[in-house]
């Protein structure tokens, strides 16, 4: 593969629109398919001039195909596809760009290669930073035999990082990193959380932003924005655990934060204005 003309993307979500129309701004045409999503992911994908097409007209017209969606779609999606692509008779590149544990991919991919059109190309991926905008991209990472197949892809999406064959390179990193971002914000709800129950949160706030007032800034800029996507954060946390135990640590902190994201997803009002709101919809939910 010299030339990728044509990439199919799986997911409009924040990331996955960001990303679809960086790429049709590097001259990519991008095509996705939206069965069964909300009429506000079909309304802002209308808007971004991305071709809704059908899934075997995606699989027939695209290059490669990236997936970023929710971690808990992604074995479902894979198998999808990769049996999708027996009717259709064309191999597909796929790049898996998920949230998802070293395990979990190796599984994908030993279900995909059995069951995909012969020739296709099973790739792990993972992206960190935030959605690409005009000024900047996000990595993806990528590994496996298959990723010098797409390492070359220039565009105003991401920044690609081969990491070599090893398959489950990506997705291990992005373990990691995850770990450090979205298990930090579980440990601040925590805390927070339990200076409400213990009826000691004002004192708390004040401690901080006398002896950790870098911190606190971090806590009152982010916390109150976690309602509107905590809900994608769960299955995360939980891949996230399954590693820890795959290497023998202990997955105590990230079954907590699990749970931790599964009370905010309870939130109804997305709108959250301060931390102490936040804590005050939190207490409630976890009596």
């Amino acid at each position: 593969m010299n030339r990728i003309n044509t990439i199919g993307l799986i997911g409009m979500g924040n990331m996955g629109l960001s990303v679809g129309i960086a790429l049709l701004n590097s001259g990519i045409e991008v095509l996705t398919n939206l069965d069964g999503r909300s009429q506000k992911t079909i309304k802002n994908t209308n808007t971004s001039n991305i071709t809704i097409v059908t899934l075997s007209d995606l699989i027939n017209r695209s290059d490669i195909i990236l997936s970023i969606i929710p971690p808990s779609s992604s074995v479902e999606v894979a198998n999808n596809l990769s049996k999708l692509s027996q009717l259709t008779l064309k191999p597909i590149t796929y790049v898996e760009c998920n949230a998802i544990s070293p395990d979990t991919t190796k599984f994908i991919e030993k279900s995909f290669i059995a069951t995909a059109f012969k020739n296709s190309k099973y790739i792990d991926g993972s992206i960190i930073g935030t959605a690409p905008t005009d000024t900047y991209k996000p990595k993806l990472y990528i590994s496996g035999k298959y990723a010098n197949k797409i390492e070359f892809l220039k565009s105003k999406a991401f920044q690609i990082i081969n990491l070599g064959d090893k398959l489950e390179a990506a997705s291990s990193i992005k373990m990691c990193y995850a770990s450090l971002t979205k298990g930090t914000s579980a440990l601040w709800i925590s805390l927070l959380l339990l200076s409400k129950k213990l009826n000691i949160f004002d004192e708390l706030i004040e401690e901080l932003d006398h002896s950790q007032k870098d911190t606190l800034i971090k806590m009152k800029n982010q916390l109150p924005k976690l309602p509107l996507k905590s809900g994608r954060w769960i299955a995360e946390m939980q891949e996230i655990a399954s590693t820890y135990v795959s290497q023998s640590l202990n997955s105590g902190s990230f079954d907590n934060s699990a749970y931790i994201y599964s009370l905010v997803s309870l939130i109804e009002s997305k709108e959250i204005k301060d931390l102490s709101n936040l804590m005050n919809e939190l207490n409630i939910n976890s009596k």
